[in-house]
């Protein structure tokens, strides 16, 4: 069983929100754009406390209209749909459940399920004195049902499902309130199928740690010690308890009791006759104790609370009592799901520790047999893997209000049917091309507000350089990463990935107009000369075809060797980087090998040195660069007008 979307409305700032869920849902976006409420609309939804408790601020507009959360599940088991199919409608593998916080401030937790029409009233009643004053005017009213007598509630509901039962060709679809979906173990529907568990930005661990029934611990101790045989142990010795305080109080208060209750006696006689007064000891009962736990740090062989811990330390217990819950809880036993829905889950984490936190979710997620899925808000690159961008979910706000209202919040994802779908004609096997973009610096990307992509590392570096030390104002001012997707071949996926998320692209690409003179002039003179041939004229026409399909992408003009240029969408070296800095930029080589040092030659260049350098040249850079810049800019700032 697994959340695979949810709808929600009027939830503080998201007015009608929907969110598609994988096995590993990441939301990323702006501060205050909702990531964090999306999952914080899901705890009401499983965990929460009545609606009466909702403030006023947690409803869009203040409170104008239902909210309301539904969620739909999937790859629902056998026991799933035994369990679920007598209080929802269960469709195959799915079904529904959406709960809502009427305008009253009453609240009702609801699936589609067909039902008898005439027993809506019934069922919907909000006290059990209303529910049988209805049962009562329903049997008075259509005697033909042949309803039976009922007087509690577990009765009539008893009734109702066993009519519908044996009368199923006169059910309609209906929207029937049902309860105890959610709770305490024992007592929901949902317990032992589905646990979403909830890990907010302020959670404190000093309160996570206690032996309780909502807090991780308290969780982690339910499903991993055995309490029965212990409380068994304390049952039977406050009985024996209980006899001992007979024997204490026979042993030292009889004798003075009676004397006192003799005296009293006489002296009540005076007054009545037939009467005795008997003052005797009052039995305690003595009610056997819970077992419980707690936790405690051992630091350097001194006991301290969880609480008197830095913050990073308590995030890290919390983490760690998270992955515990994971592998001990329902899911363990393959009988149940588990959700773990974590904000900001890098918050005070050594950034090693936030990329194996990471690694460990996406295993657990992974690994069929656990059952459990993840959902995260994160700022953080190491939450993402770009290999797997269908996970990504960038939640956005409208730059605008619309009618005074407030600015829309838009949730965005891109699926790999829609990246190819975009791609169609231009790349093909974009499966098989994920690892590769896995491995490149995309997931930067999809925090900012645009992204500049280039083929390798030594363009990156020079762009980075320049934009730090332009007059043109810095690309990260604007909330522009540069990308190094690792070849011409990875900037159409990049592109299309990206796009699809709504984050406005700027390539960068080499034309390798001088490839063909290089390779000849590179060659080995043992080589034979037609074999040199045709290695070059391959790479020739595969140089030809990538221009021109990248080309056709972006709708340009088409050119099997475009001129060096930095056009609105895109910009490209006839040749590559190098051979137009050296001939572009005054000072370019001699800066270059300044900073290579003395042994220019004895190491291949690197990005490092190309950074550097583009820091450090004083003169005026290539007009191409400064138009790249400022088309970058532009880019970002149409997107978010």
């Amino acid at each position: 069983m697994r959340i695979s979307r949810v709808r929600i409305k009027n939830f503080r700032c998201l007015e009608d929100v929907e969110v598609h869920f994988t096995d590993v849902t990441t939301l990323i976006g702006p501060n205050g754009v909702g990531k964090s409420t999306v999952l914080r609309a899901l705890d009401w939804f499983f965990n929460g406390a009545k609606a009466s408790d909702l403030a006023e601020d947690d409803l869009t507009h203040g409170g104008v209209g239902e909210l309301s959360v539904e969620v739909e599940f999937d790859r629902l088991t056998e026991l799933d749909r035994a369990e679920l199919g007598n209080h929802v409608t269960v469709d195959s593998d799915r079904c529904v459940i959406w709960k809502i916080r009427r305008v009253d401030g009453s609240e009702m937790m609801s699936g589609n399920l067909r039902a008898f029409p005439a027993f809506a009233p019934i069922r919907h009643a909000t006290s059990v004195a209303e529910k049988k004053q209805h049962y009562l005017e329903l049997r008075a009213a259509e005697p033909n049902l042949e309803l039976p007598t009922a007087t509690t509630k577990a009765a009539i509901e008893l009734a109702l499902k066993t009519w519908e039962l044996d009368n199923a060709h006169r059910l309609e679809d209906s929207t029937v309130s049902v309860t105890q979906l959610f709770g305490f173990a024992g007592q929901s529907v949902m317990s032992g199928l589905f646990d979403f568990v909830f890990v907010s930005a302020d959670m404190r661990a000093g309160e996570e740690t206690k032996d309780g029934r909502t807090a991780l611990i308290g969780r982690i101790l339910e499903r991993t010690i055995d309490r029965s045989a212990a409380d068994e142990d304390i049952r039977v010795l406050a009985a024996a308890v209980e006899v001992e305080q007979d024997e204490i109080f026979q042993r030292n208060f009889a004798a003075q009791l009676e004397v006192l209750s003799k005296s009293l006696s006489d002296e009540v006689g005076q007054y009545t006759v037939g009467r005795l007064v008997r003052v005797h000891a009052t039995k305690q009962e003595i009610k056997p104790p819970r077992t419980q736990f707690g936790v405690s740090i051992l630091d350097s062989a001194i006991d301290t609370m969880v609480e008197k811990q830095g913050h990073g330390f308590q995030r890290t217990l919390l983490i760690a009592a998270l992955q515990l819950l994971a592998k001990h809880g329902t899911a363990g036993s393959g009988n149940g799901a588990i959700c773990l829905a974590i904000e900001e889950p890098e918050l005070f984490q050594h950034p090693v520790q936030a990329r194996t936190f990471a690694s460990v979710l996406r295993s657990l997620a992974e690994e069929e047999s656990q059952n459990i899925q993840v959902a995260y808000a994160t700022h953080s690159p190491h939450f993402i893997d770009t290999g797997k961008f269908e996970q990504v979910r960038c939640v956005t706000r409208k730059p605008r209000a619309v009618d005074g209202r407030s600015p829309a919040v838009e949730v965005r994802f891109a699926s790999v049917e829609s990246v190819e779908k975009r791609l169609v004609g231009h790349f093909d096997n974009v499966k098989s091309r994920l690892p590769a973009i896995a491995a490149t610096t995309l997931s930067e990307a999809l925090f900012s507000h645009g992204a500049v992509l280039v083929e390798g590392s030594s363009d990156k570096a020079v762009i980075e350089g320049l934009a730090e030390s332009s007059t043109v104002r810095s690309l990260l001012t604007h909330g522009v990463t540069v990308v190094d997707m690792n070849g011409k071949s990875n900037l159409m996926l990049g592109h299309a990935i990206l796009t699809e998320l709504g984050i406005p692209c700027y390539l960068v690409f080499d034309g390798d107009n001088g490839a063909e003179e290089e390779m000849l002039r590179n060659a080995k003179l043992t080589e034979d000369v037609k074999v040199v041939r045709a290695r070059v004229d391959k790479q020739v026409a595969k140089n030809i075809e990538e221009n021109r399909t990248l080309l056709e992408y972006l709708e340009a003009d088409v050119d099997d060797f475009p001129e060096t240029a930095a056009h609105a969408r895109y910009a490209v070296f006839a040749d590559d980087i190098e051979p137009f800095l050296e001939a572009e930029w005054d000072g370019w080589s001699t800066q270059l090998a300044q900073v290579m040092g003395a042994q220019a030659n004895s190491r291949k260049k690197n990005a490092l040195d190309y950074l550097l350098t583009a820091r450090r040249l004083s003169s005026s850079s290539p007009t191409l660069f400064l138009d790249i810049l400022r088309h970058a800019q532009r880019m970002v700032h149409e997107a978010r007008s």
